[in-house]
């Protein structure tokens, strides 16, 4: 298992390079959602759909938790880029008994009320226009073992409208409902869609 180990040094390279790449390829970015910061620690589940979702999140830290940003990643990948270890990424290997060592490791990020930890809940990339989301197993493990992290669900939404470059929409949603798979699952695919349906609403006023 790959462990990250924060530097002041990469973290701020990161903040000016996302900074940078989404003024100049999306027209805007807005976030949604009546969401306070607090000193609970973060268990963020947003949706999968493109090479950009890690720095949405990491974005979406910065603008508005402000905590220790933490993602997990597979194994193969972060060993290709170790950089991101640096900015708190970690590392699973779906196919080794290390799984629970990488979920247990979760609980202990979680355990931190600075910390922020970013999980994809069907652990793959999946087209935007998929709104019928399934949740992994794991994800409802980390939940139940770490009780007193808030549960923040977020739909990333891309639309061109008309403009030539894409706006993106961060619609967020506390989860305060059962920690159970079908439970998180459920209101997970109600959030995205209503969330697509406000955008939609938006566009047309």
């Amino acid at each position: 298992m790959i462990k990250p180990s924060h530097s002041s040094f990469h973290c701020w390279l990161i903040n000016i390079y996302i900074g940078f790449i989404l003024k100049t390829d999306f027209c805007d970015v807005t976030i949604t959602g009546n969401i306070k910061p607090d000193k609970r620690s973060i268990l963020l589940i947003p949706n999968h759909f493109s090479w950009w979702d890690g720095f949405f999140a990491w974005h979406l830290n910065k603008k508005l938790f402000k905590k220790q940003y933490h993602v997990m990643m597979l194994e193969k990948e972060l060993a290709k880029r170790r950089f991101f270890s640096k900015a708190g990424a970690f590392s699973i290997n779906l196919n080794s008994r290390s799984i629970i060592s990488s979920l247990n490791y979760c609980q202990q990020i979680l355990s931190n009320p600075n910390n922020l930890l970013l999980m994809f809940p069907q652990g793959r990339l999946e087209s935007q226009h998929h709104t019928n989301i399934k949740f992994r197993k794991g994800i409802e493990r980390i939940a139940k073992q770490s009780p007193q992290t808030r549960i923040i669900f977020a739909a990333c939404l891309t639309d061109y409208y008309s403009h030539r470059k894409p706006s993106l929409t961060i619609a967020l949603k506390e989860y305060n409902g059962e920690r159970n798979l079908s439970s998180m699952e459920q209101s997970y695919n109600e959030h995205l869609n209503e969330s697509i349906s406000q955008q939609d609403k938006i566009y047309v006023s």
